[in-house]
């Protein structure tokens, strides 16, 4: 089998970069997510949320304008800005790649749903915007239209079984006692350069080096939607605060399962991921 190590806490805050206690505003992190649609209006805003308790400084969003009034209502700590149609694009993303390089990371994707000019304006920003990326939803299957990897930025990437299936053109489920698809997950991350958060009832977080961690902690209250859009806004934000990609794709795996459980005691099964996003707290 493997080797696979569950991930601890006492480890996390032994590797994930530590605050100084005479920085400045900015100087932990700048993030910038682009993200939404006029169906899913709401994921960003989870992420930012996530993003925000995660400990990044300050996080700029940009929402198509159908978006921008809600998105503005909903995050005071926020700076919103929008792009011109239903849907992310390569317009919108040109617009934005010259702002964006004023930031430390970018999430890419909660709420983009399946349009494939969304895809398209993905693909733009990762030409053309250097930065740790984070790809989420439909954002993560530009990968599929790139030739030649890897990238020059850190990617991490946050599917479940589905998408990942979808993403490598393969029907099988990765499981952490099947020694075969553990395998094919560590070879697709270290051939094409990705981090990866494999979520499901154990999360499999697989760094482009071919390491392989377990997360264990989390709950079935999780299935909720909008958690994944919570997780990927953790990720981003321990990037954008300068962590190792497989730190900070393991520490928000764990951070995110903690506030799960927290968010389970009080809630039960009625949790929302809202209540996960508020349980987030930094290592």
């Amino acid at each position: 089998m493997a080797q696979m190590f569950e991930i601890k806490k006492a480890y996390l805050k032994k590797v994930l970069k530590k605050r100084s206690a005479f920085s400045h505003k900015g100087e932990n992190g700048r993030l910038l997510i682009i993200g939404g649609s006029c169906m899913y209006h709401g994921a960003p805003i989870l992420a930012a949320k996530g993003a925000l308790r995660a400990g990044v400084d300050l996080v700029y969003m940009y929402v198509p304008a159908c978006n921008y009034e809600v998105t503005r209502a909903s995050m005071p700590d926020v700076i919103v800005r929008s792009y011109e149609g239903s849907n992310f694009n390569v317009a919108a993303a040109k617009e934005i790649i010259g702002f964006g390089k004023t930031c430390d990371a970018v999430l890419v994707g909660p709420g983009f749903g399946e349009a494939e000019e969304s895809i398209d304006g993905t693909l733009e920003i990762l030409k053309g915007l250097h930065l740790p990326t984070v790809l989420d939803s439909s954002a993560m299957f530009a990968l599929k239209k790139i030739k030649k990897f890897p990238l020059e930025q850190d990617i991490v990437i946050t599917p479940h079984q589905n998408e990942f299936s979808n993403l490598v053109d393969r029907d099988m489920k990765v499981m952490e006692n099947d020694n075969q698809s553990i395998i094919l997950l560590r070879s697709i991350a270290m051939d094409l350069h990705l981090n990866v958060i494999l979520k499901g009832p154990v999360d499999l977080i697989a760094s482009d080096e071919g390491e392989i961690m377990k997360n264990v902690n989390g709950n079935a209250g999780m299935t909720v939607g909008g958690t994944g859009d919570v997780l990927a806004g953790v990720v981003a934000s321990l990037l954008a605060q300068g962590n190792n990609p497989f730190f900070a794709e393991m520490a928000a795996a764990y951070m995110s399962g903690e506030a799960g459980d927290v968010a389970l005691k009080k809630y039960g099964y009625g949790l929302m991921a809202s209540d996960v996003a508020e349980e987030i707290r930094t290592i």
